[in-house]
């Protein structure tokens, strides 16, 4: 007999509801996150017989169900993964009433199942759970190395307000080793030819008519003489260099783990390795969304609808699904418009045509998200003819 089991996951504990595919309620309890409550599912669902009739379903809730998923997996069990928002308007579909528990939870879940093609997650899901892992916290460590140099700019703006506009990157390896070696305009107003060429070992483009500039910018500064703002100098570009540092690392063991899959997404022009496995981690298995459509929706490029009548018209996107997925979507559209002509042409073509430059750009992630969907699908290396 096949049956359908809802979890609803919690930092500590899960609810686990078990229902035969007509609904017949057959078990309901609860059981802890820790090796005692994985047995104590693992010895129930054994009861249950042949596990190819088990269907399981989850509800997406961030860490807190990776080691549940990953023993499913590891003991021959398939499942499925809610978004909480359409467990919420399916609960909100059945009943008026406003009650949200955790049983309650895993008794939807479980109803769900009955409702939803069973695209069957596994084993297969960890290398890019892996992946996933460390695509999401590169991307805190790019989020907290920005916040730190919108630090390190406020104090520059203060003790030597000219620096920062004089290089074109703040955090251009010269910019920064002038800054953590010689720390304050005084110091680098008395610079010397030999300072010249240890500076020059840095980076090759600082010629020495830039080198005597910058000196006479620090003579002529404006900003303020302060022991504090020159110490929390040198601590915030002693934290950037950090940040950096650990991004490099995260950089090589993203890299060698995407070599590994095999994802087609390095091979669109102008996309480099990390956001390709980004955009790869982001989207898991390709074959758990059925069409292009719905993994538009998951990016989040859905445009609502609203329709009342005779009346129709369209929204603004609605920003739902995997935002990290939208953003280096977002970020590879530029790059797409300067090495895909079909790209190129189109935007103009949008452009000349009135429509706003990010209203264009969201266009082209809309295509983008088909083109993905399509070679990742089929497993095909990019050529033009797949982008017309």
């Amino acid at each position: 007999m096949p049956y359908h089991i809802g979890i609803d996951i919690s930092k500590y504990k899960h609810n686990c509801f078990i229902a035969t595919d007509a609904g017949a309620m057959v078990k309901e309890f609860t059981f802890d996150n820790n090796k005692e409550g994985f047995t104590l599912l693992y010895d129930k669902l054994l009861k249950l017989g042949d596990s190819s009739k088990i269907k399981i379903g989850l509800e997406s809730t961030g860490h807190y169900g990776t080691n549940l998923k990953s023993f499913l997996s590891s003991i021959g069990y398939t499942y499925i993964e809610f978004n909480p928002f359409l467990t919420s308007q399916f609960s909100k579909a059945l009943s008026l009433r406003k009650t949200k528990t955790d049983k309650v939870d895993a008794r939807m879940i479980s109803r769900m199942l009955g409702t939803v093609d069973y695209e069957a997650l596994h084993t297969r899901f960890y290398h890019i759970e892996d992946l996933k892992e460390l695509v999401r916290q590169r991307d805190v460590y790019m989020t907290d190395r920005s916040t730190e140099l919108i630090h390190l700019t406020n104090i520059l703006d203060k003790v030597f307000p000219e620096y920062k506009p004089f290089f074109n990157n703040i955090l251009g390896a010269g910019a920064l080793y002038i800054l953590k070696k010689y720390k304050t305009k005084e110091r680098i107003s008395k610079l010397t030819t030999r300072d010249y060429e240890s500076i020059k070992s840095k980076t090759r483009r600082f010629t020495y008519p830039k080198f005597t500039q910058l000196k006479q910018l620090a003579i002529d500064s404006i900003g303020i003489q302060s022991k504090s703002l020159n110490y929390l100098l040198r601590l915030s570009i002693h934290h950037i260099e950090y940040i950096s540092s650990l991004l490099d690392e995260l950089d090589q063991e993203i890299t060698r783990l995407y070599q590994m899959t095999d994802s087609k997404l390095s091979t669109l022009p102008g996309m480099g390795v990390i956001q390709a496995a980004t955009i790869y981690a982001e989207i898991g298995l390709i074959d758990r969304f059925p069409s292009a459509s719905q993994l538009t929706a998951h990016a989040g490029y859905d445009v609502r609808i609203i329709q009342s009548g005779q009346t129709e018209r369209f929204g603004h996107i609605v920003k739902r699904g995997s935002s990290l997925l939208r953003k280096a979507i977002w970020n590879y559209a530029l790059p797409s418009i300067r090495f895909m002509p079909v790209m190129t042409e189109y935007y103009h073509k949008k452009r000349n045509e009135g429509k706003h430059h990010k209203v264009v750009l969201t266009h082209i992630c809309r295509k983008l998200i088909r083109l993905i969907y399509h070679i990742e699908s089929n497993k095909l290396d990019y050529n033009p003819s797949l982008s017309k």
